[in-house]
């Protein structure tokens, strides 16, 4: 008989909790200072390489640099368990408004509140692992 693999999810101590919480806290302090909507004359590209490369080549650069972040953030969909599930759909959905946008000709304001609500359910549910490691830890000082 197999034993239950057991898959601790990407937040496990801590440190990585504090980490997590100040990233996403400096995601959604970036959303609002920009407004929610998205500015008016800059890139909506993550990876801006206009002025430095032929249009054609650097939206081949661009396209690349998401799929591999694509990549990236399906990996870490699957490592997720429970309340992490928030912060990376959070996350994948403040990194992807841009060529979102891009793409398929969304108005702004409608492209502009998806990803601050997502952000701030991961901030809600990153403090939700800070506070629960916090008080966990004092837990296992006292039972040693």
């Amino acid at each position: 008989m197999k034993q239950p693999v057991h898959n601790p999810g990407l937040i496990e101590d801590k440190r990585v909790a504090i980490g997590v919480f100040c990233l996403t806290t400096l995601l959604i302090l970036t959303d609002l200072r920009h407004g929610i909507a998205t500015p008016k004359h800059g890139s909506y590209w993550l990876f801006d390489s206009r002025w430095f490369l032929p249009p054609r080549v650097a939206m081949a650069v661009n396209l690349l640099f998401y799929v591999y972040l694509l990549w990236i953030g399906i990996s870490f969909y699957r490592a997720a368990q429970g309340p992490e599930l928030l912060i990376v759909v959070g996350w994948l959905a403040a990194i992807f408004r841009g060529p979102i946008q891009c793409l398929f000709s969304i108005s702004p304001d409608v492209v502009g509140y998806i990803p601050f609500i997502a952000l701030l359910s991961a901030l809600l549910a990153s403090a939700y692992f800070l506070f629960k490691l916090s008080s966990a830890a004092p837990q296992q000082h006292s039972q040693e």
